[in-house]
């Protein structure tokens, strides 16, 4: 017995009311392959092209379907009708909020003014200020005896403006009770050999 494999009835092949696909040999009904617009075996060459199938993901539905009904039960709101007798108001003139934000917080590359930037006085005199201060170079002599002979107590680093290196060395020679002296000391001999300039970066004169 020969199934139409469309409608999954039984074919008479004995009588007239079947149909031969061209492409690959399959019995159909005649009604069942008008209807199907082909051969309904999946690759023949006479089964109908395949439709292009649109594809929708389920937040775009979601999305939709929610913006429908937002719009359907919350129209927008007409803007109000203006008052009798109270004049239309104008628009508000002043500085704005570039300027206001510029009074308040100035920044120190400039103010806000007239839509562009102005420099402010602080740079300048900073940098006057800086150009002016002149540091008086330390003797190298007197580096050289410090920490000879005062090394373990910082005395040089101090001299050279070094307070940090000089309360660390102070420290170790208190606090030891003078047990870590000599180690202090060899760490002041190694200075006065590898260092040629305070701390503002002056080099030592002769």
């Amino acid at each position: 017995m020969t199934v139409c494999p469309y409608c999954r009835g039984a074919i008479d092949t004995s009588s007239d009311d079947h149909l031969s696909c061209e492409g690959c040999g399959t019995e159909h009904h005649p009604d069942c392959y008008q209807e199907n617009g082909g051969c309904t075996v999946f690759g023949c060459r006479c089964a109908p092209a395949e439709e292009q199938k649109v594809s929708i993901a389920a937040p775009d539905l979601v999305h939709t379907a929610v913006a429908e009904s937002v719009r359907q039960y919350y129209p927008p709101a007409p803007p109000p009708p203006p008052m009798p007798g109270v004049p239309a108001l104008d628009p508000p003139t002043g500085p704005s909020v570039e300027e206001l934000a510029s009074n308040v917080v100035p920044s120190i590359f400039g103010s806000y003014y007239n839509g562009s930037y102005s420099g402010t006085s602080y740079s300048s005199e900073t940098q006057t200020s800086e150009t002016e201060t002149h540091h008086e170079p330390k003797s190298r002599t007197g580096f050289i005896l410090l920490g000879a002979l005062l090394g373990a107590l910082g005395a040089h680093s101090f001299y050279a403006g070094y307070k940090k290196k000089g309360l660390a060395q102070l420290a170790i020679t208190v606090v030891s009770l003078g047990f870590a002296a000599p180690m202090t000391w060899i760490w002041a001999i190694i200075d006065i050999c590898t260092i040629d300039r305070d701390n503002h970066g002056v080099n030592f004169t002769s």
